[in-house]
């Protein structure tokens, strides 16, 4: 019989001896914790709650403080996620290992003729992506979106979610350290449906957009939420110009140049966000 892990060992002692005799794990919560109400972030929110009697959130907004994916990401697929439904394709672009896509995969479940395309410059970082979207019933492409098609060179940096074109290189990168991809334009490729973008690319945000024009001209893109991007004011112009409304993704008001990231959703769309 397999011994069961630490970690599940620590987790029955802990129920045995701490959850299950609720006064010594009152008395351990106050020690560590006290008992005086606060505001704390999560999911984007400050929320009011007591260290004591809601103990797990405590922690929890601690652990989120110092975790990017906790503190970023959980917000990103709850505002992507809104914007679903049958007969969508979503299109994970600069996907990365693609933590995304594998969650919302899953939305195949529910909604007829719904897909999930995930695109990955990093021949490195596809590898990976490539396993997961295996595992997990999506659709994995190994190259580069840009404003046209044809090779282009990438610099990179000590982790895979920096990598961008050349021109883009910053602090992040290692200068020497790169590789080329293949540059294809969005609306070159065959994807079926109404389009949910999800677009972080590192400063190459534009050129994604620019590439995917036929979509647009073709009323298919129905909400494109963008991470912190640059060219603001024609990536504003841009979205803007074909009918899109603009919102901040935090509270979804209306977008101010104060916001670090985007949701775009044309107007009229009618699993939007009204």
């Amino acid at each position: 019989m397999t011994r069961p892990s630490f970690a599940l060992r620590r987790l029955r002692f802990l129920q045995r001896h701490f959850n299950e005799r609720p006064r010594l794990r009152e008395a351990v919560t106050r020690l560590l914790h006290g008992r005086r109400d606060h505001d704390v972030r999560l999911f984007g929110r400050d929320v009011r709650i007591n260290a004591l009697r809601e103990a797990g959130y405590y922690r929890a907004s601690k652990l989120i403080r110092a975790n990017s994916l906790l503190r970023d990401e959980t917000l990103v697929l709850q505002r992507v996620s809104m914007m679903l439904g049958p007969d969508t394709t979503f299109v994970d672009i600069g996907a990365n290992i693609g933590i995304f896509s594998c969650v919302i995969a899953d939305a195949a479940r529910i909604f007829d003729n719904f897909r999930v395309v995930a695109f990955e410059a990093s021949p490195d970082t596809y590898r990976r992506l490539a396993v997961n979207a295996e595992r997990f019933g999506f659709t994995a492409i190994n190259a580069a979106l840009a404003a046209r098609d044809g090779p282009l060179d990438f610099v990179d940096g000590a982790v895979s979610g920096v990598a961008t074109a050349s021109d883009k290189a910053g602090i992040a990168h290692i200068r020497g350290r790169g590789f080329a991809a293949d540059g294809r334009r969005l609306d070159g490729f065959d994807l079926p449906g109404r389009l949910v973008l999800k677009i972080d690319v590192e400063g190459m945000e534009l050129a994604v957009i620019e590439g995917a024009r036929g979509l647009f001209d073709a009323g298919r893109v129905a909400a494109v939420y963008l991470d912190d991007f640059a060219d603001k004011p024609a990536v504003l112009t841009f979205l803007t110009g074909y009918g899109f409304d603009l919102y901040a993704p935090g509270r979804l008001n209306a977008y101010h140049d104060r916001a670090r990231a985007l949701l775009a959703v044309r107007r009229g769309d009618t699993r939007g966000t009204r």
